[in-house]
């Protein structure tokens, strides 16, 4: 009964820090789009070679997915160095968009292509606002990616007109996840230590009482 006790306190005290966190997923939340905004792109600075796909080839599962080729301003688009995430590097898959004027939840959900963190290899990231054809409409600022050098994270794009945020779930501090099992193995211990303490002091007693009672018969008898 103690352990299983001792054991559901653990468990307890390690779901109430359990991360409830979609590392799987890009998600991009929007607030005002340009009108006419069909989709839109991140877009990055730095080369993934292991995702950048060759010049003029784009991403075909989602260049098909919206009808564009390597012939449109998106996938031509290359100042400052950024490119096209979707078209032009194979990290991630389109699996729902939403920017309709007339929504009141646009957004994007990208899938992730890889078991890396992808902003440990994109730093620099912008939001391309498109139409149907891949003509861009508007661009947000700069925005630099907070690197996660352990563990996994789970990031939230939020773009409203040219602003342009990122927000980055790492899940519990990782010095809970230490202390919550040392401080369960230590309230154990210590529940132990009482036990036994406990039954070496019931033991001394019954020892004492039959010591007792021994001297008060061999009394009787005398």
């Amino acid at each position: 009964m103690l352990f299983f006790s001792v054991f559901m306190c653990v468990f307890s005290s390690m779901n109430a820090f359990a991360w409830d966190a979609d590392t799987t997923h890009l998600y991009i939340c929007f607030g005002e789009v340009p009108e006419g905004t069909a989709f839109a792109d991140i877009l990055v600075k730095e080369d993934w070679k292991r995702y950048k796909g060759e010049e003029d080839c784009i991403h075909g599962f989602n260049g098909n997915l919206l009808g564009l080729d390597g012939s449109c301003e998106l996938a031509k688009y290359n100042k400052d160095g950024y490119s096209s995430l979707l078209l032009m590097h194979s990290a991630v898959i389109l699996e729902e968009y939403d920017l309709s004027q007339e929504s009141k939840n646009r957004h994007m959900v990208l899938g992730l292509e890889t078991t890396d963190n992808i902003f440990d290899h994109y730093r620099h990231i912008k939001v391309a606002y498109c139409d149907k054809d891949g003509k861009i409409l508007g661009i947000t600022n700069e925005v630099r990616v907070k690197s996660v050098p352990f563990g996994k994270a789970a990031y939230t794009i939020k773009a409203d007109g040219s602003k342009l945020t990122c927000d980055v779930d790492t899940g519990p501090p990782f010095y809970l996840l230490i202390l919550i099992p040392l401080g369960a193995i230590l309230l154990l211990l210590i529940m132990i230590i009482c036990l036994v303490i406990r039954i070496i002091r019931k033991k001394q007693s019954a020892n004492m009482i039959k010591r007792i009672q021994s001297g008060e018969t061999d009394n009787e008898r005398k």
